[in-house]
């Protein structure tokens, strides 16, 4: 530490606290805008809960890294800052604003903190569409489409009509058509949080309604911006040879599957026509092929669903017969299909000649992504349960390592409503009756009915 405070003229003593309290600062953010003085003033407070034998934890040196966008303009109203919050509560002012500010804070995650900021979804929108710094603009844009996603779970789970607001669609387009934005933090900008992720923040996880709400809201921003969606689609496809692996090719291919992908979602010819004219593409590289066929495995509607089938047999046709890691590939994306037959086809996986229980790779691409698939391994029958359950008895009479890892995705069984958790209890009970059950799987399925 000494060696650093000489070499930067700074004291140190107070930083060494992330060192020796536990625990993860939450940082509160409040700011206030003076019009006629020019003014902005952002309150920075920061806390920290007890931990074992620390109950009090003493102000950490926090460096928050702040700019400020205006509203009306869009561009920087100062250079950026980077805050030092050393004190439990601190006001930072900004003078010669001229101009509402949005404030970006925590910019490029210059701490490693929980920060809470009152933000409108316009405030989100804004900050997804024009932030120059890349980790806040995802960080807004991954805030919105949450938001987004679980007002549209409410909404199903209420029998409303589910929507897409303008203010997504709009910071969308305007990340679309952003030529100046690296295109690989532009995919990463447009992708949509993951399903689970999404679940997190839910309370009581409602497996049919949070797939429609994803499913809707997806198809949703597809369906209202399709025409830029094929635009930079096809502006970001390159030739197939020769094959570049440079930075920018790599960011193209990303962002043109990340288009893709959206467009699937539309489920009618056209879009699959275009996920099929990529992966018949003879030449094609293995990360288009991939992109092509994820995203029509989903496709459950009547003008997709030859088209899916198409795509899954002709990767294990051209790629994957004979090759194991392209066959887990295979198995992984029928397995996390949200469509309706999904059970139906795992099941018949089964019994694939290049499908072997014994081995732990196969078994877990094939059993580990179904139990992971939310809405068609939550089933409200149970189905998905007792076939989980079958495979775990099967598998742990001669590898109770991988058995008890699969048993793993009953343990968050309580995150469910009550008809479901009843379902997986049984289920475990189950387990835990068998005859014969392994040490390693009875430990894990102990646990999780214990809790």
């Amino acid at each position: 530490r000494a060696a650093m405070a000489d070499a930067n003229c700074a004291d140190l003593a107070q930083f060494e606290r992330w060192y020796t309290q536990a625990g993860t600062p939450q940082v509160t953010a409040t700011g206030s805008y003076d019009a006629l003085a020019k003014r902005y003033k952002l309150v920075l407070e920061q806390s920290c809960g007890p931990s074992p034998g620390q109950p009090i934890k003493e102000p950490f040196h926090i460096p928050v890294r702040v700019g400020l966008l205006g509203r009306s303009s869009g561009s920087e109203l100062c250079s950026e800052r980077v805050l030092e919050l050393r004190e439990t509560s601190q006001e930072f002012v900004f003078e010669g604003i001229s101009e509402l500010p949005v404030p970006s804070i925590l910019r490029g995650f210059s701490a490693p903190v929980k920060l809470l900021v009152a933000q409108t979804d316009e405030d989100l929108a804004f900050l997804m569409g024009h932030d120059t710094d890349s980790f806040n603009r995802w960080e807004a844009g991954q805030t919105l489409f949450t938001r987004t996603l679980l007002a549209n779970v409410e909404a199903a789970q209420a029998g409303l009509e589910m929507k897409v607001g303008s203010m997504l669609v709009d910071a969308v387009r305007t990340t679309l058509g952003d030529a100046a934005a690296d295109r690989s933090l532009k995919a990463y900008a447009l992708t949509m949080p993951a399903i689970t992720t999404v679940a997190e923040e839910m309370k009581t996880i409602d497996p049919y309604a949070l797939a429609s709400a994803y499913r809707f809201t997806q198809r949703g921003i597809a369906l209202a911006l399709r025409a830029e969606l094929e635009a930079v689609y096809t502006a970001n496809t390159l030739p197939a040879q020769p094959f570049r692996a440079d930075r920018e090719a790599i960011g193209m291919r990303r962002l043109k599957n990340t288009c893709l992908t959206y467009l699937a979602a539309i489920e009618d010819g056209p879009s699959a026509a275009l996920c099929l004219g990529q992966l018949r593409e003879d030449a094609a590289c293995m990360t288009d092929v991939l992109a092509a066929t994820a995203a029509l495995a989903s496709c459950d509607s009547s003008d997709a669903a030859a088209a899916r089938n198409e795509a899954l047999a002709l990767f294990y046709d051209r790629h994957a017969k004979g090759n194991d890691l392209l066959i887990c590939k295979w198995l992984r994306i029928q397995a996390g299909a949200d469509t309706g037959d999904c059970l139906e086809r795992v099941n018949a996986l089964l019994e694939h000649p290049e499908f072997s229980l014994k081995n732990p790779n196969k078994s877990r691409a094939l059993i580990g992504a179904f139990s992971a698939n939310l809405r068609r391994f939550h089933a409200a029958d149970g189905g998905g349960y007792s076939w989980l359950a079958d495979r775990i008895l099967q598998v742990d009479k001669f590898n109770p390592q991988n058995a008890a890892r699969l048993t793993s995705a009953f343990s968050t069984f309580r995150r469910y409503d009550a008809g479901r958790q009843a379902l997986i209890r049984a289920q475990l009970q189950r387990l835990l009756d068998a005859p014969g059950l392994s040490k390693d799987t009875y430990e894990i399925a102990s646990r999780s009915v214990k809790g």
